[in-house]
């Protein structure tokens, strides 16, 4: 697999992601600039670009109300109407609606700078008690540049049917588009039941801070498989939108370089709505799950 444009000097998925922190506590929020450095192969920002900012976010309340001991999140629960624009300014805030010591769900909203909803959800949290690798508990963020590196995507062609266009983005006629590139991902297979398969490369910059990867950056990789098996599925000239997504982490991959594969299946295939299944593997071991809605009606 190649190296993706740019992931030599990608540092964190904060500075991937053009990701900030507002100054100040409770309640927490942050900012993200968008760009054509996270569209996919459409040109589009779509669901799998938010789910870092998502993720973090939605670990924040947890953790602030018990900041001495490790937390992290083990699901995700996304849910869109409309996509963001490429050049959009995205505010997103977080509560804490339930917890107990070990325990705790969040609720996370995301907001267009005109104030419209963009994305609603919630993040289960657990608290895990492992260490912090980099020792700091510092929430300042480098001002964030948005990720714009990467050349506007051209549209796809509406003659091709959805089949035609995996196999064009699988031998390389077509690019797989800069959020996948930034992932180091490759979609590598497409059959005849509708499954797709995509592998990602787990790179040192994915980390959390306790140096597994950051859960929003295994949310995208989710996301992003379950995107290209809607367009696996998907009719000539017709569009889909990832509306509903609900992820579970099972074991943080190993940040090293190594391979990461997404196998994913169609569970129902509608004229409205269709839903995916989809699996994160390292070699055999399971990593995470995941379930997509996605509007064909757009």
């Amino acid at each position: 697999m190649t190296m993706p444009p740019g992931a030599s000097t990608t540092t964190d998925p904060f500075a991937a992601f053009a990701i900030d922190r507002e100054p100040g506590y409770p309640p927490p929020a942050m900012t993200q600039l968008l760009g054509t450095g996270v569209t996919d192969h459409r040109g589009l920002v779509e669901l799998p670009a938010l789910a870092v900012l998502f993720d973090d976010l939605g670990g924040m309340p947890f953790y602030f109300a018990e900041p001495e001991t490790s937390s992290m999140q083990a699901r995700l629960s996304m849910s869109m109407l409309h996509r963001p624009e490429v050049h959009d300014r995205l505010r997103a805030t977080a509560e804490l609606a339930i917890s107990d010591p070990g325990y705790g769900s969040t609720t996370v909203q995301i907001t267009r700078a005109d104030g419209s909803v963009v994305c609603v959800g919630t993040a289960r949290n657990v608290r895990v008690g492992r260490p912090v690798v980099d020792g700091s508990d510092d929430l300042a963020l480098p001002e964030p540049v948005a990720p714009n590196s990467q050349p506007a995507v051209a549209p796809l062609d509406p003659a091709l049917s959805g089949a035609e266009v995996v196999a064009q983005l699988i031998d390389g006629t077509l690019p797989v588009g800069p959020i996948t590139e930034l992932l180091g991902g490759s979609v590598t297979r497409s059959d005849d039941d509708g499954s797709v398969a995509v592998e990602f490369t787990a790179a040192p910059w994915m980390a959390n801070l306790m140096g597994t990867m950051h859960g929003g950056v295994i949310a995208a990789m989710l996301a992003q498989a379950c995107s290209f098996d809607a367009q696996r599925n998907v009719r000539a000239g017709g569009g889909y939108q990832l509306i509903d997504f609900t992820c579970e982490f099972h074991r943080s991959p190993v940040v090293d370089g190594r391979s990461v594969r997404v196998e994913v299946t169609p569970v129902k295939l509608g004229r409205r709505l269709s839903i995916f299944d989809a699996r994160m593997y390292d070699g055999e071991q399971l990593l995470g799950r995941a379930t997509a809605d996605a509007r064909f009606d757009v």
